[in-house]
């Protein structure tokens, strides 16, 4: 049996069929990266894209919480400050009432729809009768005066029919209720309430008072 050798020339073919058959293939694998790596970078952006717009959204959302938390506080603190105010009127108030001797302060109830010993519970809504208020000394008006200098205010006390001064606006109504329970004794009923006058609140509205003290107090004759 005879064996024939490839010749020179095939011999010289074979490894170029080859190479040509790598490059090809190369080129094929090339081709195919490149396809492949296009549409993942358009994702990519695409993605990027929605990360911010999601990041956006939550920082938005954090800062308007923020934003309505901080304004709570400062109410609350506010608030606390007007509820602190009247409970420093209510005891003014009472203590000046209870060192008056007896002759020297009249019975008198400025309070609408309460009789003179009406016990009046926490909570309870009240009004002013503006002309008891008007006639009898039984109510005034506290006003709220800006300091010259400085973001801090001063507290004045002025009678019910009184002018306010330019400047200043209305902070609380302070009426005061005496009743006598036994004469000969002294014995006297005091009740207090401060109403809120900011907030366009007239004294002749109900409303609950920001503080209330009742008392019943022994006064000289």
């Amino acid at each position: 049996m005879e064996h024939f050798l490839p010749t020179t020339q095939q011999r010289s073919l074979t490894p170029t069929k080859a190479l040509a058959n790598t490059q090809y293939s190369l080129r094929g694998k090339s081709s195919m990266g490149k396809n492949d790596h296009t549409p993942r970078w358009h994702g990519q952006g695409g993605m990027s894209l929605v990360e911010s717009l999601i990041g956006l959204v939550v920082l938005t959302i954090v800062l308007v919480s923020a934003a309505q938390l901080f304004r709570v506080q400062v109410m609350h603190l506010s608030l606390s400050e007007r509820a602190r105010q009247a409970d420093t009127q209510a005891n003014n108030v009472m203590n000046s009432l209870a060192a008056y001797n007896q002759s020297a302060l009249p019975d008198t109830n400025p309070f609408s729809g309460k009789s003179s010993t009406q016990t009046i519970a926490d909570g309870d809504q009240l009004s002013l009768n503006t002309n008891v208020c008007q006639t009898a000394f039984a109510c005034d008006k506290i006003v709220r005066i800006p300091q010259a200098s400085g973001s801090g205010v001063d507290y004045t006390v002025l009678s019910w029919s009184q002018t306010l001064p330019t400047g200043s606006s209305l902070a609380y109504y302070r009426g005061w209720r005496v009743t006598t329970i036994d004469a000969a004794k002294h014995v006297r009923q005091l009740t207090v309430a401060i109403m809120p006058a900011d907030l366009n609140n007239q004294p002749g509205d109900a409303i609950e008072p920001l503080a209330l003290r009742q008392s019943t107090v022994v006064q000289r004759q």
